[in-house]
């Protein structure tokens, strides 16, 4: 009997380590889907978090605009300074850029001069605009 025992508990043990790795790579293969946001929370941070743009489950308590709105930010792109979180075409998430970085404004054809350029999480640049300002998702072009 206590080898049955004991022979579940491994079981029940391996089951677990082995479902908590493959929820590990299934969060690590979608960091870039567009159903989830990297967010920063502190100042000491590089690389952001990832949260969900959407409640999906019940383990989900808070989304990216939720967190938006309690005081998390999104992070800066750029393409100088390597990170951890690397977009298409080059550009890295940064949640605290490096001193002496400014917003990129006016290079997008018809953007007016002083409009800065957000990043998609796909890489693409757009300018800002009203409707996207301050959404999960863009990122702030920095150089």
């Amino acid at each position: 009997m206590k080898r049955v025992s004991l022979l579940l508990s491994v079981t029940a043990a391996g089951l677990t380590l082995s479902g908590f790795a493959a929820s590990e790579a299934s969060a690590q293969s979608s960091r870039f889907n567009t159903t989830v946001a990297f967010l920063c929370y502190s100042h000491y941070q590089v690389d952001p978090g990832v949260w969900p743009l959407q409640k999906t489950s019940n383990t989900i308590h808070d989304t990216a605009s939720d967190l938006l709105g309690m005081g998390y930010w999104s992070p800066y792109a750029e393409k100088s300074v390597p990170t951890k979180t690397l977009l298409p075409n080059g550009y890295y998430l940064n949640c605290n850029p490096p001193a002496g970085m400014s917003p990129v404004v006016g290079t997008l054809p018809k953007q007016s001069v002083s409009g800065q350029e957000l990043v998609t999480q796909k890489g693409a640049l757009v300018p800002t605009t009203k409707k996207n300002t301050g959404q999960p998702g863009l990122y702030q072009l920095v150089a």
